[in-house]
Formats: structure tokens, C-alpha cells, sequence
């Protein structure tokens, strides 16, 4: 080889060195660079084009920028989320956003920001996790007296403003994530409950001490066509100045040494056939509700609910105390509690359900206990209804 070619291969390989060092020089560049964060989406395809500032705990996001490639951690107020860096690049982050990590809701003080930190610095940016909105997934009694206190179930009760029967705000006694207790208005009132939060609100879809829709049985308004209670049944009916009474006339059976029996007509009462005048619909849009006050633990004994419809008689056996929760205690409220069932839950001898509740002619109600004696029972009922879920 000569001089010249010497000369030649030497600069060709300088010249690839030094393209070498300059496209190194620009990855790290790429990747060590200062990071930014322009913009945050969801991944959702379909949203691709839509900016966030704010979201759930949970949530699948993308964070964009630029010199994103060499992240090492993610935080949303200043709680670390894990990520897998495989699914980002340069510019994009794929991330959760973790359950647990705080909002306002829990923490007022949190900052409201995204950090994020890679090989060449951190950045920061504006994000608010907010809470889900309030969700009320009953309450513990449907029918409350006067300046007694009504008892919200649900979930994300963050920052609760006001609890309203209908337009009337009410004092709220305590407040926890789960559970609300409000104080009713001093005068009877009936109305929807609403729950207002700092995240969005949420209403009951049924009135509170609603004595009318969907009523079958509450001992107030005849349910025979002669204006009696009842058909027939020799169960108490207790009236409504009685100190227990929640909205009227209820069936109490207050008893000691009740005996082994499937059957016994103190224990019963019953409509005959009868127009409840109740709206169309199959069993899976219906439910079955009732007021019940068990004042002493509950052990044995079953209620018998039949209602007949169409020609057939749909049975179910309300026993609560029949699981594992109160299989010690036995079962008790605090004072009258709401019953919720399932209408598909109540089934004829041959496992079907009702197909149309205007069908529905006859409710029977029948306490037993035939397989042992109880002591002593104190369960009050009232209020029967077939509701819409």
C-alpha cells in the first residue's frame, strides 16, 4: 500500500471516528438532555388528541415531553408510581397512575403535580388526582321519623358539602368515606337524598318515608277490597302511637317460649286476591322491599314471603341470622333497618321468576321456626313494596 493510500484509509477512519462521536454525542444529548413536560393525555386512542389536567388514581395515562428516554422515577404527589420503561421513548411515558396515590380529597395539602426525573434533571407539572364522584349504595332505613337520623351507605364521600332531602339541607352529624349520618327535619318529610361533594354528587332513586310507590302491605292503607289491613292472619298489628312505630301501623311478634312449628296463624297475615296496581315489568327490574326491627338477637325462625302472581306462588326465606356474620351473636338492628331483595330472588317450584308484577295478586307473610324452639323473638315488619331498581 502506498503513501497515498496510507494516507487516505487514516482520514476515512478519523472522519468515521469523529461521525461516531457526533451521533453519540447527540443520543446523550437526546437522553441526558434537560426533561420537559408538555402535555398529558389518556391513552386511549380515540382521545389521543385530548389534553388532561386532572384525573383519577387508576387512570392510564401518557405523559409527552422531550428527553423522557432515561426516566428513572414517576411521582404524582409525591407518591412513586411503577412503570415499565420498555413502553415509553423519547417522548411519551406510559403510566398508571397508582390507587393510592393521594388527592385533595385526603390530603388538602398535596401539591397537584407530576414530577418526573431522568438521568438529566427533573421537571414538573400541573396535575390535580381528583376522587371519584360520591356513590350511595343505599341507605340503612328508607323510612326515618321526625329529627331522627338518616344513614347514607356508600362510597367516596370525600369532602361532603351538604346532605339534602329534597331541597332542604340537613345537619350532618358525621361523615366518614363510606357512611353519612344526617339529622331529618324536625316536621315528617318525604324526598330524594342528596349527597354534594367536592368530586360531584349522587341521589337516591327512590324518596325517603315514600308510602306509596310500589305499596302492597303497611297496615295503613287497606290492602283488601272490604278496607281491612289484611285478608287474614292472626299476626299483631300494632298501632301507630306505639313507641316503635316508624311510619304507621306495623306487625310486631314480641313472644318467649315460641315453639317448634312450621306454622302457626299468630305468626301470619296475608291480602287476598287484590289489585296492588303495580307497573309492568319482569323480576330483573324489580326489587322487594322492607322495614324490619329485631330488637333481640335473632337465631332461628325464618319469614316466608309468598307472593302470587299469574297462577303461581314465588316463595323466599328472609333469615339473616343464616350466615356466617351472625352465626355467633345472632342477628339485630339498629332499629328499623330497609330489607333489599332481588325480585328474581323469590322463585315458584319450578325455579322460575315472576314475568310480569302486574300479575302480582297476593302477599303472604309467614314467621316459623320448624326446626327448634326459640326463647324469646322481638321482630317488628312494615312496609312491603315492589320498587324499580
Amino acid at each position: 500500500m502506498n503513501l497515498k493510500n496510507i494516507l487516505k484509509t487514516g482520514l476515512g477512519m478519523l472522519l468515521a471516528a469523529g461521525m461516531l462521536l457526533f451521533f453519540q454525542s447527540c443520543n446523550d444529548d437526546d437522553v441526558d438532555g434537560a426533561p420537559a413536560i408538555s402535555n398529558v393525555r389518556l391513552l386511549d386512542p380515540t382521545k389521543a388528541d385530548s389534553s388532561l389536567n386532572a384525573a383519577e388514581p387508576g387512570s392510564l395515562i401518557v405523559i409527552q415531553g422531550q428527553n423522557l428516554a432515561s426516566v428513572l422515577k414517576v411521582y404524582f404527589n409525591d407518591f412513586e408510581a411503577t412503570f415499565n420503561s420498555a413502553l415509553g421513548s423519547n417522548s411519551n411515558i406510559v403510566i398508571t397512575i397508582p390507587a393510592n396515590a393521594p388527592t385533595k380529597a385526603v390530603d388538602a395539602g398535596v401539591p397537584n403535580k407530576i414530577k418526573v426525573v431522568t438521568k438529566g434533571g427533573e421537571a414538573t407539572y400541573d396535575f390535580v388526582l381528583t376522587a371519584p364522584v360520591p356513590v350511595i349504595s343505599g341507605l340503612y332505613s328508607e323510612f326515618v321519623k321526625a329529627n331522627g337520623n338518616v344513614v347514607i351507605n356508600g362510597d367516596y364521600f370525600y369532602n361532603v358539602k351538604t346532605v339534602k332531602l329534597g331541597t332542604t339541607a340537613l345537619q350532618i352529624v358525621s361523615s366518614t368515606v363510606k357512611q353519612i349520618t344526617a339529622k331529618m327535619p324536625a316536621t315528617a318529610a318525604t324526598g330524594i337524598i342528596t349527597v354534594e361533594g367536592e368530586f360531584g354528587s349522587a341521589k337516591t332513586n327512590f324518596k325517603i318515608n315514600d308510602l306509596v310507590t310500589g305499596n302492597m302491605v303497611n297496615f295503613d292503607v287497606p290492602a283488601t277490597t272490604w278496607d281491612k289491613e289484611v285478608c287474614w292472619g292472626g299476626a299483631p298489628i300494632v298501632a301507630a302511637t306505639d313507641a316503635q312505630a316508624i311510619s304507621g301501623k306495623f306487625s310486631r311478634i314480641k313472644q318467649t317460649k315460641l315453639p317448634a312449628a312450621g306454622y302457626n296463624d299468630g305468626w301470619v297475615f296475608s291480602t287476598c286476591t287484590f289489585d296492588f296496581k303495580l307497573p309492568a315489568g319482569d323480576a330483573a327490574t324489580r326489587q322487594f322491599k322492607f322495614e324490619h326491627n329485631i330488637a333481640e338477637p335473632w337465631k332461628a325462625g325464618k319469614y316466608d314471603i309468598t307472593i302470587s302472581a299469574g297462577g303461581s306462588e314465588y316463595v323466599y326465606a328472609f333469615q339473616p341470622w343464616n350466615s356466617t356474620e351472625y352465626a355467633s351473636a345472632g342477628y339485630l338492628t339498629n332499629g328499623w333497618r330497609t330489607a333489599v331483595i332481588e325480585l328474581t330472588e323469590f322463585k315458584n317450584g319450578s325455579g322460575s321468576t315472576i314475568a310480569d308484577v302486574s300479575k302480582v295478586t297476593d302477599l303472604k307473610v309467614s314467621f316459623g321456626s320448624a326446626d327448634v324452639a326459640i326463647a324469646s323473638f322481638n321482630g317488628s315488619v312494615d312496609n312491603f313494596r315492589i320498587v324499580q331498581k
